[in-house]
C-alpha cells in the first residue's frame, strides 16, 4: 500500500473495525496506536455508541484524545467528557421522532448526555436476545433505565443525539422507513436488517471529521478513515483515503481506496504500521 500524503488524522469506527468480535482491542493494537501518536497522528474512534459505550480498553488508553460519537453527532473530549460539539436534534425534534416511532410499536432507545436511555421492557428484551455475549455487556455499561422515556424528555427538556430502532422484521423496518422518508429534519441509516439509527439531518460521521479537522487545523485530504457499515461510507466519503474492512458491508468496500485485513486480524493497525 503507498500513500502520497501525509495522515495527520485517523479516524476509526470501533464494532467491527477497531474492535474484534469480542468487542475489545486485538494483541498490538494499544502499542500501535501509541507510536501513531508519537508520530504525530491523532487516532480518533469514530463511531456510533454513546460516549459511556466506548470500551474501557480504547477509553483509557493515553493517546486518545478525542471521539466522535452517536454517529457524529457529538465529538467529545475523551479524557474530561466534556462534548467539544454537539449536534443533537432540539427537543421538539425530539418529541416528534419519539411520538413517530411510538405510533409505529417499535422497540426504540434515544441517545443523550453520553448515554442510552431505556426502559426497562426494552432492556429486558435486548438482554434476553444477547444473553452471555459481549454485547450483553456493552448494553449493561451503556443503558440508564427510567420509568418513562416520554416523561424524561418532556420534563427535563432532553436533546437526542440519535434514535436507535430495533424492528422486528424487514417489513416493519420498511413501514417505518417510510414514515422517516416523510420527517423533515433528519436523517437515518440501516444496521443489518432489523436496526435503524436516526440523527439530525446533517449530521454523520463523516460530517463531525470534518468539524473535528477545523478545530485541529487539519485538512481532511490529511486523514484516513476506516469503517466497515453504511452509518460509514459519508465517514469515508470526506477522508483523504478510505478503507475498509475485509468484513464490511460490500457497499463499503465499494467506495474504498483500500482494503484492510478483518477486525478479528488486527487490520486497522496493520495500516497504520504500513505509515509508521
Amino acid at each position: 500500500m503507498t500513500v502520497n500524503r501525509e495522515i495527520k488524522l485517523i479516524g476509526a469506527d470501533l464494532d467491527g473495525t477497531l474492535l474484534n468480535d469480542e468487542k475489545q482491542l486485538c494483541p498490538g493494537a494499544a502499542e500501535t496506536i501509541k507510536r501513531a501518536r508519537e508520530a504525530g497522528i491523532y487516532v480518533v474512534p469514530v463511531t456510533g455508541r454513546p460516549f459511556k459505550g466506548i470500551p474501557e480498553c480504547v477509553r483509557e488508553l493515553p493517546e486518545i484524545e478525542y471521539i466522535i460519537a452517536s454517529n457524529g453527532a457529538a465529538i467529545i473530549d475523551a479524557k474530561s467528557g466534556e462534548y467539544i460539539y454537539s449536534f443533537s436534534m432540539t427537543n421538539e425534534k425530539s418529541l416528534e421522532v419519539f411520538n413517530l416511532l411510538k405510533s409505529s410499536d417499535c422497540l426504540f432507545e434515544p441517545f443523550s448526555d453520553g448515554v442510552c436511555y431505556t426502559e426497562r421492557k426494552i432492556i429486558d428484551s435486548y438482554i434476553g436476545c444477547f444473553k452471555g455475549t459481549p454485547v450483553e455487556e456493552y448494553l449493561r455499561s451503556t443503558r440508564v433505565i427510567c420509568n418513562s422515556l416520554e416523561a424524561l424528555f418532556k420534563e427535563q427538556n432532553k436533546r437526542a443525539d440519535e434514535f436507535f430502532v430495533s424492528c422486528e422484521s424487514r417489513a416493519e423496518r420498511d413501514k417505518i422507513t417510510a414514515l422517516l422518508e416523510k420527517t423533515e429534519g433528519v436523517q437515518f441509516w440501516f444496521y443489518d436488517d432489523r436496526y435503524i439509527e436516526i440523527t439530525k439531518e446533517n449530521c454523520d460521521k463523516g460530517s463531525a471529521l470534518e468539524t473535528l479537522c477545523r478545530h485541529l487545523n487539519i485538512s481532511p485530504k490529511n486523514t484516513m478513515a476506516f469503517g466497515d457499515g453504511e452509518n460509514d461510507l459519508l465517514f469515508l466519503e470526506r477522508a483523504g483515503v478510505s478503507v475498509a474492512m475485509e468484513n464490511a458491508a460490500p457497499s463499503v468496500k465499494q467506495k474504498a481506496d483500500i482494503i484492510a485485513d478483518t477486525n478479528n486480524n488486527n487490520g486497522v493497525c496493520k495500516i497504520i504500521e504500513t505509515l509508521l
